[in-house]
């Protein structure tokens, strides 16, 4: 499961319109700054204000956070990843920014599910799980971080009006 989240900045489309007219350059000044800003996330892969606030159990979550400019020159997207899954194969940062909610779990063959608790051997048909809540680090870092990505993308229309104009 993904989640794309979307990051306003101000003057954004007035600077899509010049990118278009800047041709090459244009496109060249995006992924640029496309890379400021997954750096200013992520700088090295496992590293940064996002995996420093990803919760940490194992550390599996932290380390596989990474940046990828992707799609062609003409729609180029940032995307920030963590990639850490489950021995069963799930992409576990999803649960974890989003939470997963109460859940009931039964044994899949077996009549009974054994646990051992104290020493003691317990067997139940069904155990419910209350749950666990929502942790929106994302969201924070991304509001943290806003006013230097706003800066960013302020340097890029910098760049891409003085290009137009000749300087």
């Amino acid at each position: 499961m993904t989640e794309q989240i979307t990051f306003e900045a101000e003057g954004f489309q007035e600077l899509s319109q010049k990118f278009a007219q800047a041709g090459t350059e244009g496109k060249i000044t995006l992924n640029d700054g496309l890379i400021r800003i997954g750096k200013l996330f992520v700088p090295y892969k496992g590293t940064g204000p996002l995996a420093a606030e990803t919760p940490k159990r194992t550390g599996k979550l932290r380390r596989s956070t990474v940046f990828e400019i992707v799609g062609g020159t003409r729609a180029q997207q940032l995307e920030i990843r963590q990639g850490a899954r489950s021995p069963e194969g799930a992409f576990y940062g999803w649960f974890v920014r989003e939470g997963t909610g109460p859940h009931e779990i039964r044994p899949r063959k077996k009549k009974a599910l054994r646990f051992k608790i104290g020493g003691e051997i317990i067997f139940a048909m069904r155990v419910r799980h209350p749950g666990t809540k929502p942790n929106p680090y994302h969201k924070r870092v991304m509001a943290r971080l806003q006013g230097e990505v706003q800066n960013i993308v302020n340097a890029m229309g910098e760049r891409i009006t003085a290009y137009l104009s000749g300087g």
